[in-house]
């Protein structure tokens, strides 16, 4: 088993949370890597982003990959950026509307 997130609004609730679920996992003969297992983090990078602290945030290297990504030449490349960054739109202000000239170079068949 892999993946398990358990929330609480405390630590006292995390606890009690974490306890229940330990022993559903027993009663059932679940194993876990223990190894792999982190417990009491206040913040969690999962698919792509970082949750806790009553947040969502963009983990810092696809941040700092957007920021580097180098000058488009291909349409290829043109889509190859914007399916990155349209996994992240709702971090975007106004996502559509920034990402919209890039898409029409999409349909063009020469630029200049």
């Amino acid at each position: 088993m892999d993946d398990f997130i358990i929330l609480a609004k405390n630590m006292k609730e995390l606890e009690e949370r974490t306890i229940q679920f330990l022993k559903i996992t027993e009663k059932h003969n679940l194993c876990f890597k223990w190894l792999k297992c982190d417990f009491n983090m206040e913040e969690i990078p999962i698919l792509g982003v970082v949750i806790g602290r009553e947040q969502v945030q963009m983990e810092a290297d696809k941040v700092k990959a957007i920021n580097e990504w180098k000058m488009s030449t291909k349409i290829k490349e043109v889509e190859s950026f914007l399916g990155f960054t349209n996994f992240y739109r709702w971090f975007f202000k106004n996502f559509s509307h920034i990402a919209k000239p890039l898409n029409e170079l999409k349909g063009k068949k020469e630029w200049k």
